[in-house]
């Protein structure tokens, strides 16, 4: 069941390494300039060629972002079609559990723009606070603080979380089940927090360890970033899978959990 997710982060991580290098390109493309005596100049304002390149990429960010986004959802339907596998005693199989998830592609878009809106929001809310003559400049000083930083990452996660859980489980289940109760919202809010906790420990040990590490050949820079998404990517499956029992526990395939050994 980590497949899905360790692929949408793989993924995820090769579309940051696009990015990087079309805007590499692009700031070049801008910051050079053609000799009228043939040839190529660099441009005097550097800057001016950043700023260009970055107008250049926006839409192109925006895009990358929504497919990140939209990896990442499918990857949580895909595992509850393998959790649904497992508890009807079937073998998991990747293929089948994604072909599943294509008729579902409209809520998959749509449950990825939410989330990026509901980010947005945030995110703008919390520039505002930032920008405002009223926050004192203790408040700034301690915006640098790593550990307000985590602070703060995990209000805004439980936020999400509490947001998008209801569309999030109406994604994963059939058409008609009954909204999620308060109680469930509250316990998958909590499966999100503690998920988010786990992914800052594991980011900050994996990144103490990677510091301590040499490297030589950029193929092995590769294979550990490679290794560092699969890992830090844990938390992650772990909160999809109960997400997917916490689906299924208020639809129609709930008898699949109750016949599962150990399972109420």
């Amino acid at each position: 069941m980590w497949v899905p997710c360790s692929v949408a982060g793989i993924l995820t991580l090769w579309l940051g390494k696009l990015e990087r290098a079309e805007l590499r390109w692009l700031v070049r493309f801008f910051a050079t300039q053609h000799s009228v005596l043939g040839g190529e100049v660099p441009s005097a304002d550097l800057a001016q060629a950043q700023h260009r390149a970055m107008l250049v990429t926006f839409p192109s960010t925006f895009l990358k972002y929504l497919i990140e986004v939209s990896l990442f959802v499918v990857a949580l339907a895909a595992t509850k079609d393998l959790v649904c596998m497992i508890l009807n005693e079937q073998r998991p199989d990747v293929i089948p559990a994604l072909r599943r998830v294509l008729p579902r592609s409209r809520e998959v878009l749509l449950l990825s723009l939410k989330y990026i809106a509901v980010l947005a929001v945030f995110g703008g809310v919390l520039i505002v606070i930032g920008d405002s003559p009223l926050t004192s400049d203790r408040i700034h000083e301690l915006a640098l603080s790593r550990a307000l930083l985590y602070v703060c990452a995990l209000l805004v996660q439980a936020c999400l979380a509490w947001l998008l859980l209801p569309a999030a489980l109406r994604l994963l289940q059939p058409p008609g089940t009954p909204a999620i109760t308060n109680a469930g919202r509250r316990l998958g809010t909590a499966f999100a927090v503690a998920s988010s906790a786990f992914a800052l420990l594991l980011e900050y040990v994996v990144g103490k360890a990677e510091s301590a590490l040499t490297i030589d050949k950029p193929w092995e820079s590769e294979v550990i970033a490679v290794m560092n998404t699969v890992i830090i990517n844990a938390p992650q499956v772990l909160l999809f899978i109960a997400l997917a029992l916490l689906a299924l526990q208020g639809s129609g395939e709930k008898d699949a959990i109750a016949e599962a050994p150990g399972i109420a």
